[in-house]
């Protein structure tokens, strides 16, 4: 006689089921402890959540109750697949870092078909989230803060991805992160969409990433707004394709806290968008407003005057589509503290620019346009300049028309 399997399995869903019912039970006796002022740490709750993702399984999810949560070292999920990890709310459920004793993270993934969901993280010493070498990755109803505001000892990053595929981060909060709120780089597949980033040094950074878009965001109050860079000396160079689009890109003009060093910061405060050795880019329907040193600067890397060791690096920006924002400027004198913005002084006499190119052209390209920059703006006011970075700013030219053409519409993030 055959055993009976789907009693087994019935059997198997209910032990499971009820171990999940007690430790929510322990958790939730455990919250008033939790949300005292005091922010003591409770070993034996941060043993039980990081228990249930050690023992996760596929299809598991591990569930956070609402409440204030205390905790001195990341949570961590290693290699196992299709895991979920559910918070009660972003406002209701908060896991506190801020007397972190090991490692930098709050939440430490590397695994694929991961979701984390409806939880804030703050006070880390480094990253709030950091997700690496993973595929299927959805970060959605998150959000992450330092308490203590703007400080060069925050961690870097709020949301931070890095050597992924196929990401997807939508509804999230980031706040005071001393690098990106919202970074993802070395990934292929990305969207970015419906976040608010603010207070951060880079609202939003996409870094050499293939194939990604950022778009119904909200940015403001960061030093620069979005960033699309490609740096050198990286596992993956040579980043191309993204589309930014249909964002609010407002009053960008934060003091650059990012500590000594950081590539970030070279971004001066009053920055709406960046776009740094970006290859076939696509900039439309935004709202880049209320910035005091410049709305949108495409450069290359040599700009940074930093040297580079891969010959295989393409430092020029190239194939940028820029056309129907909306661009208005802040009514103040630009950024003197970073190099950026004292460029902007020096060749514009104080004026804020909405659109600068800084000219620097690949020798082996050819063409009254070689580096195909297409700049399609109404508006008489619009401030547009090539700053003719190259030969120290001798021949600026403000001659928009120039960059008078279009390219074709890039097409939109697919998963694969």
């Amino acid at each position: 006689m055959q055993p009976d399997t789907s009693k087994t399995a019935r059997f198997c869903t209910f032990i499971t089921v009820v171990k999940t019912f007690l430790f929510l039970c322990i958790l939730w006796s455990c919250q008033s402890e939790n949300t005292s002022s005091s922010g003591k740490v409770d070993e034996s709750i941060y043993a039980q959540i990081q228990q249930q993702l050690l023992d996760a399984q596929p299809g598991t999810v591990v569930e956070i109750p609402a409440g204030t949560f205390h905790f001195d070292r990341p949570l961590s999920l290693d290699g196992i697949s299709n895991v979920t990890i559910q918070g009660a709310g972003k406002d209701q459920t908060i896991l506190s870092f801020k007397n972190q004793k090991v490692g930098a993270e709050g939440l430490k993934i590397r695994a694929d078909s991961v979701t984390v969901q409806d939880l804030t993280i703050v006070d880390t010493k480094g990253d709030a989230i950091k997700i690496q070498d993973s595929q299927f990755v959805t970060l959605r109803k998150i959000k992450t803060a330092w308490s203590g505001g703007a400080k060069a000892s925050n961690g870097g990053y709020g949301l931070y991805q890095v050597a992924c595929n196929n990401v997807l981060i939508e509804h999230c909060e980031a706040a005071f992160a001393s690098d990106a709120g919202i970074y993802v780089g070395q990934s292929t597949n990305v969207i970015v969409r419906n976040c608010y980033a603010h207070d951060n040094v880079a609202g939003i950074e996409i870094e050499n990433c293939i194939h990604s878009e950022v778009y119904d965001c909200r940015v403001e109050n960061n030093t620069g707004g979005i960033l699309v860079f490609d740096l050198p000396d990286l596992p993956m160079v040579n980043g191309h394709t993204a589309r930014i689009y249909r964002n609010k890109i407002s009053n960008n003009n934060h003091k650059n806290f990012a500590p000594e060093g950081n590539i970030v910061g070279i971004v001066p405060p009053g920055t709406g968008m960046i776009l740094l050795a970006a290859k076939n880019i696509e900039v439309f329907e935004n709202e880049i407003v209320g910035h005091k040193t410049f709305g949108t600067a495409i450069a290359s890397y040599q700009i940074t005057q930093k040297p580079w060791n891969n010959k295989a690096y393409n430092p020029f920006s190239s194939d940028i589509h820029i056309y129907n924002n909306k661009y208005e400027r802040k009514r103040a004198l630009p950024d003197l503290t970073k190099d950026f913005g004292k460029m902007v002084n020096y060749v514009f006499s104080g004026k804020p620019q909405d659109i600068l190119y800084d000219g620097i052209l690949d020798d082996t390209k050819t063409g009254a346009n070689p580096m195909k920059i297409c700049i399609r703006q109404d508006g008489e006011d619009l401030r547009f300049a090539n700053v003719d970075a190259a030969h120290d700013f001798k021949n600026v030219d403000k001659d928009i028309t120039k960059y008078n053409c279009s390219k074709s519409v890039l097409p939109g993030v697919t998963f694969k």
